[in-house]
């Protein structure tokens, strides 16, 4: 509808510009403010005129200071009118850029005049990729002109709405009111006309180039719609015969043209094809560049900070387990932009594409030199050659007898090459990954359906099945090194923040790696697919189909819903959980740092809170689910509450008051009922502690509040330690406490302040008590500290003569066995009870 409108617009606007022209003519006889005159001296003397013409004017004193306002408004007016005009509307890049339309419908047509019967499936979609290249511009350029235009209807339609002002009818009645009058008006009509006249000027200019661009989008559409056409033909008739048989070279003949006349048309063809894309798609290579850039930035940046922190030794054995970006960081970083590049390029040129991937294997090329044995990086090279052969095959538009052969050549070399690869994989002690056999497997078969294709003369499906084969393995090693250089990455900017504030170091490597590794398989699995999919010419029908059934309506009683809002709520609360997990994750305590107290404390909760309440809000604003379901939902959730979720809501509201009270925040050393530990997690519903002995317990949160908790690092770490030291009777006091002072001085972990006390606390029964405190500045050095303290305590009494007493006791026999003093008679005497 747009297209149409455009054109209508476009046809008429000359025409509708000529009869406003001819209608203020015939209006100017009657109008009195929109004369004939030019310059400012004829129109104060036809305004004098009109003056006097009481039939068309009138004059009053009452309605002086309204004409002046109104001068001065429209003046200031026509004055932004006049600005805005003259600015003028950015259409320099529209008009620059039809030429190159031109020359991109131009080529298309030459091409489809040139199309025989047996055209390259590549050739046609590259056609395609072109024309849905250029039609996004084009209704770009449209967007853009239909806005530029509704602001000059706009203008026309301001100053129209002037002419009708019948305030400005009145004129003053005294001479020097009028004479000022005269001139104000003069001077506004003057900008009037040249407002009106610019304005005019710009609506034809418009109209001419908006019907430009209307006239090559409708091109344009009729273009890309026949090579649709051309490629559903393709798909329908893939497998029927398309050129002779290899043993009837002279008979039979389809289409038979040279082969090198051929490829020179092709190799012209595909860079003009590039040089266009280029023109229109330029800003996304910058984004690359820049990914690149702020890849090898932090790569470089984490480096340098790893080695200044340690030891040349041991950052060197530290960056060592880095093998792809320590050593290859330039190339890891093209691999990285390379790979992403030909993952997410769907629709792109053919020889984009074969750029992309020419970049990517020359980077893998010079990692594996150093990193395979000598005869998996001959296999390797061997592919890369393979590689080459399809890509310039990929851009001959059509099929010549040379390449029908060179095409069956380059199938059994592929066979020869997986059986070598095949057997390499099971003798190597190199460590490949699990997906290696099954890769080259699928290699081996695709070759071989190549090969039966070609002999059956299935020339064009032959080369796409080629193609596909050589491709698909190559890039899924391509993705398995990309996924092992974000872990190395990842590895870096840990090892670079380890003993830092940032919360990268409470980040335990492993686990992180762990879930990392296989997110980023998931991700790496689902773009091979893609790029499986593309290789086949596949991915638009999947699509398509995809699509179709994603929006596919269905009902369930009276509610009607499709998959797509299903899978968007599902993945919209899966997200919201995964980012409430990592906030908790990266900013609680992991166990590396298990006595380390965040700043944020149980902020975090509150955070974790609102991320799945706006979780869930958006999964249903998304998903399309009316808001007057979830209202229901909640009062479900109210009559669970009154049967059985009692205790589960009252861990939730404790969590919320945990929030905002902060009685314990993460890192927090506690004491609850018997258990003691370091707080780890300060969770929604429950919280978990880490116990000393290792073990972790879950308390609810409801606990935490009802109880009474014992937090010894609230609001310090500092703790005072308390034992009692005995001595003997008769022993000197002061001594013994100049003694145990001694044991305090110069230990930095026991605080000055307050000072360390000795005090003679009880006379015992056997032994003179005194009473020791301290205080440490951490709790974590209380148990050292106080060995250290006695142990001192001990050789400096020993050294001193001061004796620490056994107990005292008064043993009485009431009976003895005669046989046992028969015995120790002979022994000797008895010893006295």
């Amino acid at each position: 509808m747009k297209i149409y409108i455009t054109i209508v617009i476009a046809f008429l606007l000359p025409l509708l510009h000529g009869n406003t022209v001819n209608a203020q003519q015939r209006k100017k006889k009657q109008d009195t403010l929109h004369l004939v005159a030019i310059d400012s001296a004829t129109i104060s003397k036809n305004i004098a005129a009109l003056a006097k013409d009481t039939t068309k004017v009138r004059k009053s004193d009452t309605a002086v200071a309204i004409l002046i306002n109104r001068i001065e408004s429209y003046t200031l007016l026509m004055n932004d009118l006049m600005s805005t005009l003259r600015r003028g509307f950015d259409t320099l890049g529209i008009s620059e850029g039809i030429p190159v339309a031109d020359t991109s419908l131009a080529l298309v047509k030459r091409n489809i005049a040139s199309l025989g019967r047996t055209p390259n499936i590549n050739d046609i979609y590259t056609n395609k990729v072109m024309l849905e290249q250029l039609q996004r511009k084009l209704d770009n350029w449209q967007s853009t002109l239909f806005s530029y235009y509704n602001k000059l209807v706009v203008i026309n339609d301001t100053l129209h709405s002037l002419r009708r002002d019948t305030a400005m009818r009145n004129i003053p009645s005294e001479d020097e009111l009028y004479g000022f009058y005269l001139g104000q008006v003069t001077n506004m009509v003057l900008k009037y006309r040249g407002v009106d006249s610019a304005n005019s000027i710009n609506l034809i200019k418009m109209g001419l180039l908006q019907n430009k661009v209307a006239n090559r989008y409708i091109e344009t559409s009729n273009l890309y719609e026949d090579m649709e056409y051309r490629l559903n033909q393709y798909s329908r008739h893939m497998f029927v015969r398309d050129y002779r048989y290899l043993w009837r070279p002279h008979k039979d003949s389809i289409n038979p043209l040279e082969f090198f006349p051929v490829l020179k048309n092709s190799i012209n063809k595909n860079t003009k094809v590039l040089a266009i894309f280029f023109s229109i798609q330029w800003p996304i290579f910058l984004v690359w560049v820049l990914i690149a850039s702020l890849f090898l930035w932090w790569i470089f940046n984490n480096i340098r900070r790893i080695k200044n922190k340690h030891p040349a030794q041991e950052a060197e054995t530290i960056l060592q387990h880095s093998k792809y970006v320590y050593r290859f960081p330039i190339a890891s970083a093209v691999v990285l932009i390379s790979t992403l590049s030909a993952v997410l390029s769907i629709r792109y040129p053919t020889l984009f594409t074969e750029i992309t991937w020419a970049i990517n294997v020359l980077a893998l090329t010079v990692i594996f030199r150093q990193q395979l044995p000598k005869t998996m990086y001959r296999s390797w090279c061997f592919a890369l050659c393979l590689l080459a052969f399809y890509c310039l095959a990929n851009l001959i538009i059509e099929v010549t007898y040379a390449e029908q052969w060179a095409l069956l050549i380059a199938a059994i070399l592929g066979i020869i090459l997986g059986y070598r690869m095949l057997k390499e994989s099971g003798t190597t002690t190199y460590v490949q990954p699990k997906f290696t056999r099954p890769l080259i497997r699928l290699f081996i078969g695709t070759c071989m359906l190549s090969v039966l294709l070609v002999l059956l003369s299935i020339v064009g499906t032959a080369k796409v099945m080629g193609t596909s084969a050589i491709v698909n393995m190559l890039m899924a090693v391509s993705l398995y090194v990309l996924v092992q250089i974000i872990m190395e990455a990842v590895f870096l900017q840990v090892e670079a923040n380890k003993d830092s504030s940032s919360f990268i170091s409470f980040m335990d490597f492993q686990d992180v790696q762990r879930k990392l590794k296989t997110f980023l398989s998931i991700l790496s699995v689902v773009g091979w697919l893609i790029v499986v999919s593309r290789n086949l010419y596949l991915y638009d029908s999947i699509y398509d189909f995809i699509s179709a059934r994603l929006q596919e309506r269905h009902k369930i009683g009276t509610s009607d819903f499709t998959l797509s809002s299903v899978i968007i709520f599902v993945v919209v609360i899966w997200i919201s959980t995964v980012a409430s997990q990592l906030i908790a994750y990266m900013f609680g305590n992991t166990g590396q740092n298990a006595n380390k107290k965040t700043k944020l404390g149980s902020a975090l909760l509150l955070l974790r809170l609102a991320v799945l309440a706006g979780g869930v809000l958006i999964a249903f604003a998304a998903s399309g689910i009316p808001m007057d379901k979830l209202t229901i939902v909640i009062g479900a959730l109210g009559v669970g509450i009154g049967f059985g979720l009692q205790n589960i809501v009252n861990n939730l509201v404790s969590g919320v008051i945990l929030a905002f009270e902060k009685p314990i925040e993460v890192g927090d050393v506690i004491e609850i009922g018997p258990r003691s530990g370091v707080v780890k997690e300060v969770g929604i519903r429950s919280s978990k502690i880490s116990l000393y002995d290792g073990s972790e317990v879950i308390v609810p949160n409801g606990d935490l509040i009802s109880q009474q908790l014992v937090n010894w690092t609230r609001t310090n770490r500092n703790k005072r330690v308390t034992f009692t030291i005995s001595v003997a009777y008769g022993s000197d006091i002061k001594q013994v406490i100049d003694i145990i002072q001694s044991a305090f001085v110069g230990k930095k972990e026991i605080m000055s302040i307050p000072a360390p006390l000795a005090q003679l606390s009880d006379f015992g029964d056997n032994a003179i008590n005194f009473k020791v405190y301290f205080w440490v500045s951490d709790l974590d050095y209380a148990g050292s500290q106080q060995s250290e303290a006695l142990a001192f305590i001990y050789d400096a009494l020993n050294k001193a003569g001061i004796e620490i007493p056994y107990p005292q006791r008064d043993l009485h026999i009431r009976s003895l066995d005669e046989s046992l003093l028969d015995r120790l008679g002979k022994k000797g005497p008895a010893p006295e009870a």
